[in-house]
């Protein structure tokens, strides 16, 4: 217990010194970013009008002034601004979360919210990888983790990436723990962690996927329906904000991509997801270790005694992948697709590591009984 304490707060403080020493410093505006500085801006009481000046006032001073098509994305008039970007009105908590800070530290929030889920985000995953052991190894996974460039580069945007992290990470850690031991703790924790990602980015499948997988192993039907949760929140905040249906997203990603290369809708998707399908697999091909954890995995779930958290290791990665088809835009991958996966390729590298060497020990104990 007091190495697992030692090596959380080794997390704890190398994020805290990651955010000091680089991610607080270099700001990531976005396009996306004054979306929801927008919503914030109403959601701490501003009118839609002077939201969207506010958010003006903010975002002139930054860097998407300087390419045309972001600085007419900053300069859109008060009255198309919201209607304009309607397809984020179901990314609810973000903006929740950094209007309670907007009055004291003014836009500025929605990087703060980002950093804060850095630290979060990092605890997060030591907790879901030593559910394994070997908290000496979770920590250095979790470590490596935070100082991937990707991870840093999200952590100082104005995204909402970093935050779903949190309740993805915490979902996944909740399930696998579930695998071990069902108690009520453990099914709350997935049930609001389910919620809460679904109120931050609409992809409830993310959990429900290896949710139904644990079940069907291990019968572990009440963590089913609480991944469900998210389900009805989606439902719920789809219903309220009257929020873009699948076809009404894929048409804005068209309109906001260059589509008319491929002329209709119909031909830009098949040749956009063609494309995107041929990139993904050529990028994990040339960067070699998800080919390689993908394979350990499956080597787990057949050689070792870890087969049903390696299956649902593999049906959360899976779950990471469903999102090509919804935003086939190579160029999105690393947020959508890669960064979702991050925590599930950890708990790979985790779960083989530690069933690799338990089983030598327990040979090595065999061997010595028989001597």
């Amino acid at each position: 217990m007091r190495t697992a304490a030692a090596a959380l707060v080794l997390v704890v403080l190398f994020a805290l010194g990651a955010l000091a020493a680089g991610v607080l410093r270099h700001p990531h505006y976005t396009p996306d970013g004054i979306v929801y500085a927008r919503y914030a801006a109403r959601d701490a009481g501003y009118s839609e009008r002077d939201a969207t000046l506010a958010a003006r006032a903010f975002y002139e001073r930054t860097p998407l002034m300087d390419v045309p098509r972001y600085r007419a994305l900053v300069e859109l008039d008060p009255a198309v601004a919201f209607s304009a970007s309607h397809i984020f009105e179901n990314r609810v908590l973000y903006p929740a979360i950094v209007a309670l800070l907007m009055p004291l530290l003014g836009f500025k929030a929605l990087f703060a919210v980002s950093a804060i889920s850095f630290v979060l985000f990092g605890a997060a995953l030591f907790w879901l990888l030593v559910s394994f052991g070997r908290p000496g190894l979770a920590a250095l996974l979790a470590i490596v983790a935070l100082a991937l460039p990707l991870t840093r580069g999200l952590a100082s945007s104005d995204l909402t990436d970093m935050l779903a992290a949190v309740w993805w990470t915490l979902a996944l850690g909740a399930l696998l723990r579930l695998m071990r031991g069902q108690t009520r703790a453990l099914l709350v924790t997935l049930t609001v962690a389910s919620v809460l990602l679904t109120l931050t980015r609409p992809t409830p499948y993310l959990i429900v996927i290896p949710a139904l997988c644990a079940a069907i192993l291990r019968g572990l039907w009440p963590a089913l329906v609480a991944s469900f949760a998210g389900v009805a929140s989606f439902i719920i905040v789809a219903w309220v904000t009257h929020a873009y249906s699948v076809t009404e997203q894929l048409r804005w990603v068209y309109a906001n991509e260059p589509g008319g290369a491929y002329g209709s809708f119909a031909s830009w998707y098949r040749s956009a997801l063609a494309v995107t399908l041929l990139f993904t697999l050529r990028e994990a091909v040339r960067t070699v270790l998800p080919v390689l954890l993908v394979l350990a995995a499956i080597y787990g779930a057949i050689r070792l005694r870890v087969r049903d958290e390696m299956l649902v290791l593999l049906a959360a990665a899976i779950a990471c992948a469903i999102a090509i088809p919804f935003n086939p835009v190579p160029s999105a991958l690393s947020r959508v697709v890669v960064f979702p996966l991050l925590p599930v390729f950890c708990a790979i590298a985790q779960c083989f590591v530690c069933a690799i060497s338990e089983g030598a020990l327990q040979r090595r104990a065999r061997q010595e009984v028989a001597a």
